[in-house]
């Protein structure tokens, strides 16, 4: 499979819906997976270094290079899971231009238009799906930094009205997103971690021995977070990897 994260807009959460949602969706089917980001600036795969999740960076210039660079990510063993993260402004037209001309869009098993609310995240995403919208490949939208999934249509009222029978997957947000950088591996990754929250555990043990209440509360803190992410898993990313899979499958346009 192959799945691109794309939106003009930069800040749009296409790097955390690309690794944490995208990436991790393979992880849960026990395969591997290739996270290529396509950016000249941010290096933002760097930053999860323990993660099974494989990554690089692939960096665009003026894009004169672009098709050879298209073919030389897609045109790979079909046995390959790979998830595009493209960078914003300028790179994603580029790749898209470059996807057009090509025809290699036909390799592209899903889009994910990512957004994290307000009236010009939906202008771009808007323009990205007028983009992409011809090339006959299923397209999702990642509905991210949701502060109350129950006032999701209050939230992102705007964008329901835009595309009302739009499918789309949320991401809400957590202070596991957090963790999941300090950590520098996945939100699904750490939710099984066992092996770090024992360490945590023991950490903690020692604090409370030591009656050493600065670290105590520290290390408190980080363990309760590390619940959180087994609970952020089973409400957030499950219902999302599902999302994925439905729209991959039933090969709709949003």
């Amino acid at each position: 499979m192959t799945i691109a994260v794309v939106n003009t807009k930069g800040g749009a959460s296409k790097s955390t819906v690309a690794f944490q949602v995208a990436a991790a969706s393979f992880l849960a089917k026990k395969q591997e997976v290739h996270l290529i980001e396509f950016d000249d600036e941010n290096k933002d795969s760097e930053t999860f270094s323990n993660s099974k999740i494989q990554s690089s960076q692939v960096e665009i210039g003026d894009g004169t290079d672009i098709e050879e660079v298209l073919k030389s990510t897609l045109l790979v063993p079909n046995d390959q899971n790979i998830v595009i993260d493209v960078g914003g402004n300028k790179t994603t037209t580029m790749i898209i231009e470059g996807l057009k001309k090509t025809r290699l869009y036909r390799k592209i098993d899903l889009f994910i238009i990512p957004m994290s609310g307000g009236y010009q995240d939906l202008k771009n995403a808007e323009k990205t799906f007028e983009m992409i919208k011809d090339f006959g490949v299923p397209v999702i939208f990642a509905l991210s930094r949701v502060r109350n999934p129950k006032r999701l249509h209050f939230q992102y009222g705007e964008f329901f009205k835009k595309f009302p029978d739009a499918n789309y997957l949320i991401l809400t947000e957590s202070d596991v997103v957090d963790l999941s950088r300090r950590n520098k591996k996945s939100i699904y990754e750490i939710a099984f971690d066992l092996e770090g929250k024992k360490a945590l555990e023991t950490m903690l043990d020692e604090a409370f021995d030591a009656d050493d209440n600065r670290k105590i509360g520290r290390i408190s803190t980080v363990l309760q977070i590390f619940d959180e992410s087994e609970e952020y898993v089973d409400k957030v990313l499950i219902p999302a990897f599902e999302s994925i899979e439905k729209g991959i499958g039933n090969g709709c346009q949003a």
